[in-house]
Parts: C-alpha cells; sequence; structure tokens
C-alpha cells in the first residue's frame, strides 16, 4: 500500500494482510494458546483457510479455560486437526487426560512432544501405557500434583518407548520397581534424562544401565545407596556430556565412586548439597583436596564445574573457623588455572547459623 505524505515523496507500507503466506505459517507456530488463537485465526477468511486446509504442523495448548471454550477448543480445533498437531500441552488439572488423550491417540501420528503438567498422579500410569501408540513421540514431560499410592512400573514403560529422546518426570513418590533389573540387552534411545523425584543411588544406576545414548542427565532429589559397594554395570556411558545433581545426604564416598564408575566423561558437572549439618570430620563435599583427586584422577575432560554448598548449625567460633579452614584450599594453583572460582557468605538467624559456599 502507498500513501501520500506532506512530501511529494510517496511511502510504502505493508499491512499485515498483506504477508506472504510462509511469514503467516510462522506466525501460526506461536499460536498454541486458545485465547490467542481465537483473537487471531478469525480475523478474516484467507487466515481461516490457511490454517484449517494446510497441512503445517500445530502446536496445542491447554490451560487455564472455561469448559465451553475447552468443548469449542475439542470440537473445532484439536479434532480436526489432530494429524497436524506436533507438540500437545496440558497444565489444567480440571481437564481429564485420560479421557481427552484416548479418543485422540490414533490420529496424532505427527505428535512428537507431549507434555503434562499439574496432572493426577493416579493417570499417569494408564496414560504412559498408550504411549506406544504414538509412532514419532521424542519428547515426553509429566509433572504430578500429588503421590503416587499405587506401585507401578512406570519407569520401565518409560524407558521401553522407542523414538523417546527427552524425558523429563516429576512424579512424587515416584519407585523403580524390583522387578527393574540392570539392562543386558534391552536399551532406550533416551539422550537427555530429566527425573526430579526422589532416586536412589541404587535406583539411578539400574535406569543408567538402559541409556547408553544419554547425553545430560538431571538428578533433583539423589540419595544414599543402602549398600557399602557401588558396583560397576556393563554400560559405558560415552555420549554423558554434563550432569545435575541435588544430592540429599549422600556420603562422599558413595557420590566419588558413582562418579568414577558412570561419570568419566563429563565436561559440565553441577553438585548441589543442601543444608547438611556441619562436621568437618565427616563433610568431604568442601574438601578441596580431594576433589582434586577425583578431577584429576578421573574426570579429566570436565571443563565446568559448579558447586552449591550450605551448611547449618556453625557456632560463630570453632566450628565457624574450621569451615573458613577448609573452604580457603580452594584457592590454591589446580583451582585458579582451571579458573575455577569460588565464593561463600554467613548468615546468622534466631535459629541457627547458615553457611553457604558456591563457585
Amino acid at each position: 500500500t502507498t500513501i501520500d505524505t506532506n512530501s511529494s515523496s510517496k511511502e510504502s507500507i505493508t499491512t499485515f494482510e498483506d504477508l506472504p503466506n510462509e511469514l503467516l505459517y510462522e506466525i501460526f507456530d506461536y499460536l498454541i494458546d486458545y485465547h490467542a488463537f481465537q483473537a487471531f485465526c478469525y480475523l478474516n477468511n484467507r487466515f481461516q483457510n490457511l490454517f484449517f486446509h494446510s497441512n503445517f504442523p500445530i502446536k496445542i495448548n491447554i490451560r487455564e479455560i472455561s469448559k465451553s471454550e475447552f468443548e469449542y477448543y475439542l470440537t473445532h480445533i484439536i479434532k480436526p486437526c489432530t494429524k497436524r498437531i506436533k507438540v500437545f500441552q496440558l497444565s489444567n488439572p480440571c481437564i481429564d487426560p485420560c479421557l481427552l488423550l484416548f479418543s485422540l491417540m490414533k490420529h496424532l501420528t505427527q505428535l512428537t512432544a507431549l507434555v503434562l503438567n499439574k496432572i493426577e498422579a493416579n493417570y499417569i500410569e494408564p496414560i504412559v501405557d498408550h504411549l506406544s501408540s504414538l509412532p514419532v513421540l521424542s519428547s515426553l514431560t509429566i509433572i504430578s500434583i500429588n503421590n503416587l499410592i499405587k506401585k507401578n512400573n512406570i519407569y520401565s514403560k518409560l524407558l521401553r518407548l522407542s523414538k523417546l529422546k527427552y524425558c523429563d518426570i516429576i512424579i512424587k513418590l515416584l519407585q523403580c520397581p524390583k522387578s527393574l533389573l540392570v539392562a543386558t540387552n534391552e536399551f532406550s534411545t533416551i539422550e537427555y534424562l530429566i527425573i526430579d523425584n526422589e532416586i536412589s543411588i541404587d535406583q539411578l544406576t539400574i535406569i543408567l544401565s538402559y541409556v547408553p545414548q544419554l547425553r545430560h542427565l538431571s538428578i533433583g532429589n539423589l540419595t544414599e545407596s543402602k549398600h557399602d559397594q557401588i558396583e560397576k554395570d556393563a554400560v559405558n556411558l560415552n555420549h554423558l556430556k554434563s550432569a545435575s545433581l541435588k544430592l540429599i545426604c549422600v556420603p562422599f564416598n558413595q557420590f566419588e565412586t558413582l562418579m568414577i564408575n558412570y561419570f568419566r566423561q563429563i565436561q559440565v558437572l553441577s553438585i548441589a548439597t543442601p543444608f547438611p549439618r556441619f562436621n568437618p570430620d565427616i563433610n568431604e563435599y568442601i574438601n578441596a583436596d580431594r576433589w582434586q583427586q577425583l578431577i584429576s584422577t578421573h574426570l579429566l575432560n570436565l571443563r565446568i564445574f559448579d558447586l552449591q554448598y550450605a551448611s547449618r548449625g556453625l557456632d560463630p567460633y570453632n566450628k565457624h573457623q574450621a569451615f573458613e579452614t577448609l573452604i580457603d584450599k580452594f584457592n590454591s594453583k589446580f583451582w585458579i588455572e582451571h579458573q575455577w572460582f569460588f565464593n561463600w557468605h554467613y548468615r546468622q538467624t534466631t535459629s541457627s547459623n547458615y553457611a553457604n559456599f558456591y563457585s
């Protein structure tokens, strides 16, 4: 469109309706929310036709939505376009995910990513049972809002999904069943594994035996092994480049064995140890010499080292001084050469005293 300006020249202005179809398809890629879709798609017939009568993949995101809006969304958008859906996100606990998904499963032939957020725990295993019917599902996120009560085989079923590359789960009280044994000839395709619920070292090592292609691991609540020794399984995690572990009362010797057995190839390591009661005789996570020995002997590829250590129960005198003596050793030549620098701060409250040491 051209318009006259105050000068003799003409200025060219492109209106939204003049955009080529290719750009509009890119815009449609962001219309994953019902309200955003409603606001845009029905502006004119051209936009409607482009959306409903094309083959470009679409994303669905169901969040806060009324019953009437959901029924309209399901009838007029989701069902007619089921075969084109590549991403499906459900974050509304008022909607029964089984009732919604089971009727669509056999038609979700292009679905690559499924996100189930704020889901009731009792729905999880029935849904996982049906995921094998999704032929190209490569990304799965499941976040529960309550605890699992019944025993289940969720881990083993997830590990059998043939195309899965990314798996992110926060399922309260999820445990590995005793029937899940160390892998021998059946392996998973998972490359990115995030587990934010509690899991023990014993359970983790079993799961690691199934994921030889693993590249990134994140564990949000890792607890100690029940055994004195952590056995190394036959799997070699040669592709594992980064790991983030939050340790809950894990003795350093168990952590050290875990690193030596499974994490030798690691390049990026993030460790958090929240609020163990300080005891300089048994607390090794701020022992610079022991860290140096572990890294220089077994973690030769490590480039980025992030340590977050928090301790409580320090008195202002003896323990405080012992704490400072330990962390001063992180200023040695080894740490400076790697450009790994540390800081700390001390906080005193009416109930306790806290020290935070971090890189």
